[in-house]
């Protein structure tokens, strides 16, 4: 097990930039009042909070990833826009604009009801990180785990002014039994199995990025805070949290597409609603338009083609979101 040395992060405005050819990523995010100390009490009862989070403004066109230029470009590109390029996830919007994988937190509790212990499972499968977002509890602990027939290289980093600190890399192996021909044949007879896991206590707050050397396109994010007041908008932008106990508190909704600050009071009510708007201001992925003689197009597979068995990717343009499938 590995376990995080990073220093207690900055809090305030944040942003990270890391380096990835040809561009840069730059993302700002609150992390405001996020404090070390928690004290859980057994049996806590409090407020109950619902509500529901949409998207207020354009998406900025996805990135595309041409696969030619990365390992495994048959394999990965089951997932493909079936002219050989993998389109970054992206939030499949609700017929109202309603964000799903969205996630919403309270800062500043100090005490209540007591958390889980549970480790947090993320996977690799379909050269793909899932779940793309996740929340974690800190002392909980990751375990990653590689469901798919080829190696992937992963790189934990933790956002800060300073940049992406890097906390992990640690190469995820395969099932011996996994094979990329039977997922590659007519037939599709392959079956995922998950290769030795890779664990990592996350022992201070603040936001995760998983990434894979190998396939650049592979992102994932998990944010980690001191106490269990947080929530994952479901694919109707819904969330719900449980046992709050009675005063202010700021509401922070994050995405890495952008987050949005609240104030609230939680009264004497049992139950609080509330809807959320959410406008895109920090998109961690840009347009990439592609070359009109492109040096390192589809051509350089010969005679083969990359065929997106798993999901055929597509982008509407004109409504700025994903077509059917998404993150």
């Amino acid at each position: 097990m590995y376990e995080n040395k990073y220093q207690r992060p900055h809090h305030g405005v944040m942003k990270w930039i890391l380096f990835l050819s040809p561009v840069f990523i730059c993302l700002e995010f609150l992390l405001t009042g996020v404090g070390w100390t928690y004290e859980a009490l057994p049996g806590f009862t409090g407020k109950h909070l619902t509500g529901t989070i949409r998207l207020k403004g354009e998406i900025t066109p996805p990135k595309r990833f041409n696969l030619v230029l990365f390992s495994d470009p048959y394999y990965c590109g089951r997932i493909s826009d079936g002219r050989g390029w993998r389109i970054t996830p992206m939030p499949a919007l609700g017929e109202h604009e309603e964000l799903p994988g969205a996630v919403v937190y309270l800062e500043e509790v100090k005490k209540g009801k007591p958390g889980t212990t549970s480790p947090t499972i993320i996977q690799t499968k379909n050269c793909v990180f899932l779940p793309y977002i996740s929340a974690t509890q800190i002392g909980q602990t990751f375990h990653f785990q590689n469901w798919d027939p080829i190696q992937h290289k992963l790189a934990v980093f933790l956002t800060s002014q300073q940049g992406a600190q890097p906390l992990l890399g640690q190469n995820l192996q395969p099932h011996p039994e996994n094979r990329k021909s039977d997922f590659l044949s007519e037939e599709q007879t392959g079956l995922h199995r998950s290769g030795p896991e890779v664990q990592y206590r996350i022992d201070g707050p603040g936001i995760l990025v998983f990434r894979c050397r190998l396939h650049d396109y592979m992102e994932g994010w998990s944010v980690s805070l001191p106490h269990p007041y947080f929530s994952i908008t479901g694919k109707n932008g819904e969330f719900s949290l449980k046992d709050i106990p009675p005063g202010a508190y700021n509401l922070i909704v994050w995405h890495p597409l952008g987050a949005q600050e609240t104030s609230i009071q939680v009264g004497p009510g049992q139950t609080h609603d509330m809807n959320i708007l959410i406008t895109p201001t920090s998109p961690t992925i840009y347009a990439e338009e592609e070359p009109v003689n492109n040096p390192f197009g589809i051509d350089l597979v010969g005679d083969s083609s990359i065929v997106p068995t798993v999901e055929r990717q597509k982008w509407d343009p004109a409504r700025e979101r994903p077509i059917g499938g998404g993150s």
